[in-house]
């Protein structure tokens, strides 16, 4: 999977741009949406990402002025700029500092699927995978791993993953079935569940603590997830664990 990020300062056009590279479902996810070119130097920075749209006009820094200072920095993400204005001037900003392709507003899903198979059958031999040693898994997955098995009391989900890595919910999404080969609300409700189990036979505890130990603060939604995952409820997994 390819990470694009979008760099562009009007939210429906930036929005509008998300979901078609999300839609056209070509081998690229859209990890980050910045609405000016210093929040999109920050999240080039921080995300590394494979290919970059952006606007040319923005506040604070401009789109050109960020694809100078990022090569500067050493990225090597693919550029692409989509602006509303044909100005030969921009065009030749754009090719001086090596963009990929220029393209005007409004753009079309066509075009979108074109440049993507484009881009795909060039950057096919690079694609990085960063994995930790030995284990198979990427930093972001290891960790929500990590956190789940640690805090699967606490209010979890891809969005707040999102927060803390500035990638989106939808990349992190197919990240972790990937590499995990389950979704992550499976993942997180399988944690929860055998926790709960324990805690069943181990403890003395009410069933409402047990279940908002394990982070379903409703008693009855938590007995009808329990339910879905054992196939008997927490009071009938309990009696028929005591005859045994």
């Amino acid at each position: 999977m390819y990470k694009i990020v979008i760099v562009e300062d009007e939210f429906r056009i930036r929005q509008g741009l998300g979901k078609l590279i999300n839609k056209v479902n070509m081998g690229f996810c859209v990890v980050g949406e910045a609405e000016d070119g210093y929040e999109g130097l920050k999240m080039i920075q921080d995300l590394d990402p494979d290919v970059v749209f952006t606007d040319i006009q923005m506040p604070k820094t401009d789109g050109l002025d960020m694809i100078e200072k990022a090569k500067a920095m050493g990225a090597g993400c693919t550029f692409v700029i989509i602006s509303g204005y044909a100005r030969f001037e921009y065009a030749q900003q754009g090719i001086c500092l090596g963009v990929r392709d220029y393209l005007l507003k409004p753009i079309t899903i066509s075009q979108v699927k074109e440049l993507l198979l484009k881009l795909a059958e060039e950057m096919e031999p690079k694609q990085p995978e960063r994995y930790l040693d030995g284990n198979g898994y990427s930093d972001a997955v290891q960790d929500m791993i990590v956190t789940v098995k640690e805090h699967y009391g606490m209010k979890l989900g891809l969005d707040y993953f999102s927060e803390k890595y500035r990638l989106t919910p939808e990349y992190l999404s197919n990240l972790f079935a990937k590499e995990t080969e389950t979704s992550f609300s499976n993942y997180l409700k399988k944690v929860r569940m055998e926790k709960a189990k324990e805690l069943i036979l181990t403890t003395d505890r009410k069933m409402y603590e047990i279940a908002c130990s394990v982070g379903y603060p409703d008693q009855k939604y938590f007995s009808k997830v329990f339910k879905e995952y054992t196939g008997v409820t927490p009071k009938q997994f309990a009696v028929n664990e005591a005859i045994r």
